[in-house]
């Protein structure tokens, strides 16, 4: 049987569950079940229950008291949520639960326009799959669209990235140079995962206790190590530079000027600590921060186009006047 039939099939079982759940003492009927299942024979119904209860999901059987001929199909009401927590353990795994966190937890952390907590709304969807509560969960819905890609051969260590963070587990990095030349090896305690403008990355501690940035399309190869004591993420600095994906030299102070429409989008980001900005009085606002990155910093200002405008370091107004003379040379008109 291909993994598709296997899993139409246990989608079936687990929906009834949810049902018979979702219900609890009121119950259902099997024509109830059958409708939901698609089918129009009472055997394959039967069969779905008869599934359940060799997966341990324990229900019982009554005649309904309105006088009709209906059996219904019930739980206990405290065995509702027992019950729901194993629907959700059944059809997802430890790993599945992580990765739905970390794409749940990347996506609000992104957007000003949502406002979801990772581990509260993972508790509250453990409980909400029924098929009356909105939809059952439909495994089919992954093929459709993503908000950042993770390519194949990455998944795993992405996983393992993921594993390793929430368990507190020391791994050893083969990685990837910049120059892609050569490779160094290293021991790193994983402490979050993160997006980036659609590239993810590790959050992590090396064996001095140091903040590390690790590209996941640059890591080679990820080895779980072993646990241990990991070090105080509280004694290691913070990220205050807003770009630090692509620190590559000296710090330095920059002030750039937003117009009021784009600066409504930009001060609703998540900003570090070292990022102040004050309104002017016509509505624009002034960015003051401190980065290692001309690199990060020069693309985030020219994404916003004639919106913004540096004010401060007077070199940095001078390389911004040098490639948009570049990028003005290869749209002449033609």
């Amino acid at each position: 049987m291909s993994d598709d039939k296997i899993w139409s099939r246990f989608a079936r079982v687990f929906e009834v569950a949810s049902l018979i759940s979702d219900r609890g003492e009121r119950g259902c009927t099997l024509y109830e079940i059958m409708d939901l299942i698609g089918c129009r024979n009472r055997s394959s119904a039967f069969n779905v229950l008869q599934t359940l209860d060799d997966l341990g999901f324990a229900y019982y059987s009554e005649k309904a008291d309105d006088g009709s001929r209906k059996v219904l199909y019930k739980i206990g009401n405290e065995e509702s949520a027992r019950w729901k927590n194993r629907i959700m353990s059944s059809v997802l795994s430890d790993d599945d639960i992580r990765f739905l966190t970390f794409v749940l937890e990347s996506v609000s952390a992104s957007s000003p326009l949502m406002d979801l907590c990772g581990d509260d709304f993972i508790s509250r969807l453990r409980m909400a799959v029924s098929p009356e509560r909105g939809r059952a969960l439909r495994p089919e819905l992954v093929r459709y669209g993503s908000y950042f890609k993770v390519p194949h051969e990455y998944f795993r260590t992405l996983l393992l990235l993921l594993e390793a963070s929430q368990k507190h587990i020391r791994c050893h990095v083969v990685y990837e140079s910049r120059n892609s030349e050569s490779t160094v090896e290293f021991d790193v305690f994983p402490l979050r995962v993160t997006v980036k403008e659609g590239g993810v990355y590790a959050e992590a501690l090396n064996t001095f206790g140091q903040r590390r940035l690790l590209a996941l399309s640059r890591i080679v190869k990820l080895t779980k190590y072993r646990h241990e004591k990991y070090p105080d993420e509280a004694d290691a600095p913070g990220f205050e530079d807003p770009f630090p994906f692509y620190r590559n030299e000296d710090a330095f102070d920059a002030e750039i000027l937003i117009d009021a429409n784009q600066a409504w989008y930009e001060i609703q980001k998540a900003w570090p600590a070292s990022v102040s900005f004050e309104e002017q009085e016509d509505g624009a606002f002034l960015f003051r921060l401190r980065t290692s990155s001309t690199y990060g910093l020069s693309r985030w200002i020219l994404s916003m186009g004639q919106s913004a405008s540096v004010l401060k370091p007077d070199w940095l107004r001078d390389q911004m006047a040098d490639e948009l003379e570049s990028m003005l040379a290869k749209y002449k008109r033609r």
